[in-house]
Formats: C-alpha cells, sequence, structure tokens
C-alpha cells in the first residue's frame, strides 16, 4: 500500500500502517497538509511520534524524549513500519494550539550522516530518559488502539493504568499478565485490567522498550525469586553484586524502597540501571541514600523462549469464532450432562453478574457473544472469565473426575487452536486443567 492509499484508507479507520522510507513518508504528509499521527517503529523496539495538523508539524515525542531532535533517530532507521492515525476532534483542538516546528529535509554529507548514527547507536548516556510514548485516556477505542500497536508492532513493554497503579505487561507484540504494581505486588487477572482500560476516567500510560531492555523489567514480574525482601541494612548490596559476577548471573537485583532501582545483569555483567517511576531514567550505581529504607530483591531471568511463550496472541475475529465453535462442542456435552434448564440457569448467573454480561448470552444452555465484531480480546478475556466461573461451579454441582477428563480431552484435541491463540498457560490456570 503507498502513502496516498494509506491517507486516504485513515479517514475511514483509527489507524493503518505503512512500510517505507520514513524521511519520505513525513515529507510526504507535510506535502500534502495531513492531519494526523505518525507512529515510527524504530527496528529494536522504540518509536518517535509526530503529530501533523494540515501538514504543520505540531509535537514531536519518542521513546527517548521529547522535541525536534527526536526526528534524528528516523533519519538512522531509514524505513521501516510506520502506524498512520486519526486525531479526536479533542486531540486536533489541542494541537491546533500549539506552535509549528519546523522541519527541512536536508541533504547530508555521507561522512555525516555516519557520524550521527555512530552517535545515535552508541550505548545510551546515563541521563537518557526513557518515556512513555503514548498517553491517552481510557475507552474502549483507547482499547482497540492500543491492541493493534502492540500487535502490529511486536512491541515489548508494559501499560501502567492511572489512578490504580496496575500494570499490564506485555512482550514481542503477545500480551503477558497484570499486577497491581511494581513488586512486592499481587498478579492481577487481564480481565479486570481491560475494565479499566476501558473505563473512561482513567488515564494509561504505555511504555515501549527494545526487547533486550523490556525483556530485564518484565523479569520483576515474571522470575524465579532467589532473594524476597531482605532489608538493606541486613545485608550487603556489594557483596550480593560481586556473588553476581563471580557466579556469572543472569538476572535482577531489585531495590525497593524510597526510590525503585534496578540493576540488570547478564552472565555477570551489569548491563544497566534503571531507576523506575512515572519516567524511567538511567542512572549510575546507587547511592546510600538510594538504599535507605529499602528491600533486596534478586530475581533470574526465565529463557527469552519461555517468556515469550507465556504471552497471548490479540485474537483476530475469526480465531474467537473458531474457538469458540471448539468451546460449543464441549458445552453441548455439559448440557447433555446436567440438563437444558440446570445448564441455563447455571450459565446465566454468571453472564448477569459479569461486567462483560453486554457482550454475552445464554441460549439453550450455551454461552454465546451477542456480536463477534466487538473487540476480539475484550470477548476473549470476557469469554475465558465467565466459562472459568461456570465451569468451577460445575465441579462442585456434577463431582467426581467428569469435568476434568473433558477438559483435559478438549485440551488435547483442540491444541492447534489453543496454541494459535498462545492460551496453553491460562487454560491450565483458569480452567484447572
Amino acid at each position: 500500500m503507498d502513502f496516498i492509499t494509506a491517507l486516504i484508507a485513515c479517514k475511514n479507520m483509527a489507524q493503518k500502517s505503512i512500510q517505507a522510507n520514513f524521511e519520505k513518508i513525513l515529507e510526504k504528509a507535510i506535502n500534502e497538509k495531513f492531519t494526523g499521527s505518525l507512529v515510527f517503529l524504530g527496528p529494536n523496539g522504540g518509536i518517535v511520534r509526530v503529530v501533523l495538523i494540515d501538514g504543520k508539524i505540531k509535537h514531536i515525542d519518542s521513546t527517548w524524549g521529547y522535541g525536534k531532535s527526536e526526528l534524528e533517530k528516523i533519519k538512522v532507521w531509514g524505513q521501516g513500519t510506520c502506524l498512520i492515525k486519526t486525531l479526536t476532534d479533542k486531540d486536533k483542538e489541542t494541537f491546533s494550539k500549539m506552535s509549528d516546528i519546523e522541519y527541512e529535509i536536508k541533504e547530508t554529507k555521507k561522512e555525516e550522516k555516519q557520524t550521527t548514527k555512530k552517535t545515535i547507536i552508541l550505548e545510551k548516556p546515563k541521563t537518557t530518559k526513557l518515556l512513555p510514548y503514548r498517553i491517552i485516556d481510557g475507552g474502549i477505542n483507547t482499547l482497540e488502539e492500543i491492541l493493534y500497536d502492540i500487535q502490529i508492532g511486536e512491541l515489548s513493554g508494559f501499560l501502567k493504568i492511572k489512578p490504580s497503579n496496575s500494570i499490564l505487561t506485555f512482550y514481542k507484540g503477545r500480551i503477558l499478565s497484570g499486577w497491581s504494581n511494581f513488586p512486592p505486588s499481587q498478579r492481577i487477572k487481564n480481565y479486570y485490567l481491560i475494565k479499566e482500560i476501558i473505563n473512561e476516567q482513567n488515564q494509561i500510560l504505555m511504555y515501549n522498550f527494545e526487547n533486550e531492555t523490556a525483556y530485564s523489567i518484565l523479569t520483576l514480574f515474571i522470575n524465579k525469586v532467589l532473594i524476597s525482601g531482605v532489608d538493606a541494612n541486613v545485608i550487603n548490596l556489594e557483596e550480593i553484586i560481586e556473588d553476581a559476577k563471580i557466579n556469572l548471573f543472569s538476572g535482577i537485583i531489585w531495590l525497593n524502597g524510597n526510590i525503585r532501582i534496578l540493576i540488570d545483569f547478564n552472565m555477570g555483567e551489569i548491563k544497566q540501571i534503571l531507576k523506575i517511576d512515572e519516567i524511567i531514567r538511567y542512572i549510575e550505581f546507587p547511592t546510600s541514600l538510594d538504599l535507605k529504607f529499602a528491600k533486596i530483591y534478586k530475581f533470574a531471568k526465565l529463557p527469552e523462549g519461555e517468556l515469550y511463550k507465556m504471552g497471548v496472541k490479540v485474537p483476530t475475529k475469526e480465531e474467537i469464532e473458531k474457538f469458540i465453535s471448539k468451546w460449543n462442542k464441549l458445552n453441548n456435552e455439559i448440557v447433555n450432562k446436567i440438563g437444558k434448564k440446570v445448564a441455563q440457569k447455571t450459565f446465566e448467573k454468571y453472564v448477569k453478574n459479569s461486567e462483560f454480561s453486554g457482550l454475552f448470552e445464554v441460549k439453550e444452555g450455551f454461552l454465546k457473544p451477542i456480536s463477534l465484531d466487538k473487540n476480539p480480546y475484550l470477548l476473549f478475556e470476557g469469554f475465558i472469565e465467565i466459562s472459568s466461573l461456570i465451569l468451577d461451579d460445575l465441579r462442585t454441582f456434577i463431582g467426581g473426575n467428569w469435568l476434568e477428563e473433558k477438559l483435559k480431552k478438549f485440551y488435547m484435541e483442540e491444541k492447534e487452536i489453543i496454541e494459535i491463540l498462545g492460551i496453553e498457560e491460562v487454560l491450565k490456570l483458569d480452567w484447572k486443567i
């Protein structure tokens, strides 16, 4: 799809993507007086976002900072995927009031380009800030746009939902797990976080990182715990670090106190030290002030492939439809076992009491979506939540091992669609298979 075609398509869609030279895309947008947002996806997970009103650049931000200088990154990246998004009327009004940012594509000497490239791709300076690349009000459209961004860009990072501070993690385009905050924290079902994201009173901070940095941060949540919350005045941090170096440790030392600090190790070497707050910063070695009142945690990293397998694919409408058609066979066996009236009454109880009651209905004992045109991930999370509650109830009602045997049979026979969706771990956890 060329740029002009993509722009035309955007008039009827929230966003579209295009593969092309980044500078050419921006130049076209300026010349054709485009109004909207261009999100340039970097080769290693970062992004640069440019907002235009009638071809005038009004705002520039990126994973690393704000302002015109961030455009240097798209010159270095050259070409790749660009998300082309429309703006809401509210956004148009807000950005229209901002001053224009001058931009001119200049011919640069080959030597200068090489110098720029070398400067940018070197190890990040310790003052670099990792800012949320997107801050947006909650709503059903917000959910759809965020999920699209994560999937199409194969993004890695997390969402932080304000004011609760709940966190939803994602890795290489797949949704991982939800948490009450940074550790120590409680795991939260993704179902509840989806409710928070679609709540228009909430604000969503979206953090997208290079895969290596994301892998380190996500180890805070998904890991093997080696040391759990020991006071910094009880054990010596320097000794822990020295031990990590000697034993070629790969993982995270997490300092949780007045200031939250992550020390990332790979084979005994410190790769990066991050101060975790609303703005994540690269810092030097922690000071005694950082350690005041801190508790120390040590987490070993899971294999990268194992972390990826834990993620759930953002499903398509067709994949949801296929999964539910497979469920209907199991549902039919349940109806035959307990009777249509009992099944209808049991299923209705959980649908009516669910936050997703407007998405599902029960007909003759069968749990079905009212419409498959709703957001597929929203349908998926709602379906898993409601079906899990129903299955828990039926275990007590039916008794014995009948239901467990049927669920194991379902899991084995429908392995193909289960693996496509990446829900092996979800079904084991929520359906207790």
